[in-house]
């Protein structure tokens, strides 16, 4: 749930270099479809102390919203990236471009080379592409993309189609992939 009753108590927040959320997880109470705009304008504004701060949120979020296939949300983000697409910010616009990527991996985009696996990882897993293990899963039918941390996620893309899960329990073999167009 959006933490902020009004866009007033947002830029009060977003205003104050020192101002925090109740929660520590502040980074997470931002993910919310009602917020993109809030963050949008605040990564748009260079005289906001939290800017960058927003910013990454945002990034971090849309990766969440596709990665995870939270498809409530797809709407609100393709609206925020469609008016972000035309920012005087080059952050921003580079965000709409990372947004649109990242929607293009719900279609079902066809065979999944290495390039594209390590593409596809490094876009909806954490972290830079070399520290991201994509190697072929036993069995041969799925990439298998992993963060290398003690909690991982798991990243399997089907080679031949490009549908793709996520997961945070330990590989397995058995996976179960719905195609975008089912």
């Amino acid at each position: 749930m959006w933490p902020f009753v009004d866009e007033r108590s947002f830029w009060i927040w977003a205003a104050d270099p020192y101002a925090e959320l109740a929660d520590q997880d502040e980074d997470i109470l931002l993910h919310d479809p009602a917020g993109l705009t809030f963050l949008l304008d605040a990564a748009e504004e260079s005289s906001c102390p939290k800017q960058r701060y927003c910013a990454n949120v945002l990034r971090d979020y849309s990766r969440r919203i596709v990665g995870w296939q939270l498809s409530d949300a797809y709407s609100a983000l393709d609206a925020a990236a469609a008016r972000a697409s035309t920012s005087h910010d080059a952050w921003v616009r580079r965000w709409a471009e990372y947004v649109a990527r990242l929607f293009s991996y719900l279609s079902d985009v066809g065979p999944v080379n290495r390039a594209r696996a390590e593409q596809m990882a490094a876009d909806l897993l954490i972290g830079p592409a070399e520290r991201l293990n994509v190697r072929v899963a036993p069995g041969g039918k799925y990439w298998q993309c992993a963060e290398p941390d003690s909690y991982p996620t798991y990243l399997y893309i089907d080679r031949r189609t490009g549908a793709y899960r996520m997961t945070c329990s330990a590989p397995t073999t058995d996976i179960i992939l719905a195609s975008a167009s089912e």
